[in-house]
């Protein structure tokens, strides 16, 4: 009988060197970086779909406003509210809802003449009736 050709054996195990754990953390470096760039570039590829999107909903809420009519009256006197400067429909005033900070200093601010006004008319009076 001729003699049995010997199996390959299974390579061993070699311990991890400090290599080939640096070449495993630089692979798994590389696939994330490849990952954050495909991200980027469908990023980069979508801006302008999204630019073109939000432009047509600035021109269609635009155009909204202005077919709009205004429902309440707003006295003249007030100041514009800085924040809606750009309103459509130039003639018609921008709606404002007081806030309750508003409405609350408004309160007070009314409160406070009042009583200045009651002190200048008690004032007055004892001024002219004792005097």
């Amino acid at each position: 009988m001729a003699p049995r050709p010997k199996r390959p054996t299974k390579p061993e195990a070699r311990p991890a060197t400090a290599l080939d754990t640096r070449q495993l953390a630089l692979a798994e470096e590389e696939r994330k970086l490849k990952e954050k760039m495909a991200r980027m570039k469908k990023v980069i590829e979508d801006a302008p779909r999204i630019a073109a999107e939000r432009v047509q909903a600035q021109r269609e809420e635009l155009v909204r406003r202005a077919g709009s009519v205004e429902k309440r009256r707003l006295h003249l006197s007030a100041l514009p509210d800085p924040r809606h400067l750009y309103e459509a429909n130039v003639a018609v005033p921008a709606q404002h809802k007081r806030m309750r900070a508003e409405r609350r200093q408004g309160r007070l601010t009314f409160f406070i003449l009042l009583l200045a006004l009651a002190a200048a008319i008690l004032y007055l009076y004892y001024t002219v009736t004792l005097g």
